[in-house]
């Protein structure tokens, strides 16, 4: 008659003085469902913004391809920098500021200029203007953004102010910084979860497809998170190392040598010498980079300012920026500054990295469509971790 009670005694006891690891495991149970159902909400949203904006050019071509695409002619030969530059300059306001000119990415895309432009409310105006660049003609204009106003922008510019800032302005972007790093702590937590479990780890990649609907949703959110945890890890870890850049690169200078951004000097006007156009600042980087595409040409807009030309090599991680610059005197056309990638520590290579990894532009046309199914990971992993924890809390509530 005694045993029931001294069973039921020593269960007590031995849930009273579990091991460590059982009460840590519980704990670290609870972490993992927390930041998920609150962090994990607000990343099904960054996620899918993520894997939208892999394809962004595309998107934001489709969108205004009156602008931004054009015929490509039976014999493909792009009219000079001077040309394109001079077609632009033709229709902008007489004020206005020329800030960039940036090459077709692909043979049917425009060229582009961008200016500023005052306003009468004081505030600043950026535009951009599509050439063609087999004819030289201008095919339109936008506007870019209207002073901080964040809705005045294309909409794919909107998506991207989203990912990074969830619309609350740059100053607030470490808030998508922080959460990424509660997410990628959930990611290690649930991984470590996983691990730990015990039993054929091998069952931890699979689904039980003619199990109950409970144990196929605890089966998908478990091999999701196996199978894409490691990818997860890279996107979240690059994502919040660059929102927080300083601290970013504090930390690696810790173990290489971080050298300061580019200088690329100031011009130096000369009397009686007028400012050199932009195929001589063109020439002068062919010097230094004989090599590559012509990606963009920063312009002066000021009498101390210097034209910053960018020739992206084929072998750059990235295709929508590069690391080689030039910056050239707009009056002498002498060099004033390099940025060759060519020169980088394996620091400066690691923070060249950050981001096409976090594009998937360092994997090339594979690497789009692979970041699109990457942003759809968190809805997943949310869907499924909800399920999960409102069906144990529904049989927690039965047995109550």
């Amino acid at each position: 008659m005694e045993s029931p009670q001294v069973i039921d005694y020593d269960e007590k006891l031995t849930a009273r003085t579990a091991p460590p690891q059982g009460a840590a495991r519980k704990v670290l149970l609870r972490v993992h469902q927390i930041i998920g159902l609150v962090a994990g909400a607000i990343f099904v949203l960054v996620g899918l913004s993520g894997g939208l904006l892999a394809f962004r050019e595309d998107i934001d071509e489709l969108l205004n391809a009156p602008l931004m695409r054009v015929e490509t002619p039976a014999h493909p030969a792009y009219r000079s920098p001077e040309e394109l530059l001079a077609a632009a300059v033709a229709v902008i306001p007489p004020d206005a500021k020329l800030e960039k000119l940036t090459m077709p990415r692909h043979p049917g895309a425009a060229a582009a200029v961008s200016f500023l432009a005052e306003t009468d409310d004081l505030d600043s105006s950026f535009y951009e203007i599509f050439i063609d660049p087999y004819t030289a003609k201008v095919r339109g204009q936008r506007l870019t953004l209207h002073g901080d106003d964040t809705f005045s922008q294309p909409l794919i510019r909107i998506l991207m102010a989203f990912h990074w800032t969830l619309l609350l302005g740059v100053n607030n972007a470490y808030i998508v910084g922080g959460l990424g790093i509660l997410i990628l702590v959930s990611v290690f937590v649930g991984a470590y979860l996983w691990w730990t479990r015990g039993g054929d780890r091998r069952l931890g990649l699979k689904v039980k497809w003619g199990a109950s609907r409970e144990r196929v949703v605890y089966d998908l959110h478990r091999s999701i998170g196996a199978y894409m945890a490691a990818i997860l890890v890279v996107m979240l870890a690059t994502g919040a190392a660059m929102i927080f850049k300083p601290a970013t690169r504090a930390a690696v200078s810790l173990f290489s040598t971080i050298r300061a951004e580019p200088d690329y000097g100031k011009s130096t006007p000369t009397p009686g010498n007028s400012p050199i156009g932009v195929g001589e600042a063109i020439a002068a980087a062919d010097k230094i980079f004989p090599d590559g595409r012509l990606l963009w040409v920063s312009l002066p807009s000021a009498p101390s300012g210097v034209y910053v030309v960018g020739k992206q090599s084929a072998d750059e991680p990235s295709r929508s920026r590069t690391f080689r610059n030039v910056g050239v005197d707009q009056y002498s056309g002498r060099v004033l500054g390099v940025q060759d990638r060519k020169t980088f520590t394996a620091g400066e290579r690691f923070l060249e990295w950050l981001y096409p990894l976090h594009s998937g532009e360092a994997f090339g046309e594979f690497g789009r469509p692979f970041t699109l199914l990457v942003g759809l990971v968190p809805l997943m992993l949310y869907v499924t971790g909800f399920m999960r924890w409102r069906d144990k809390r529904r049989a927690r509530r039965r047995l109550s």
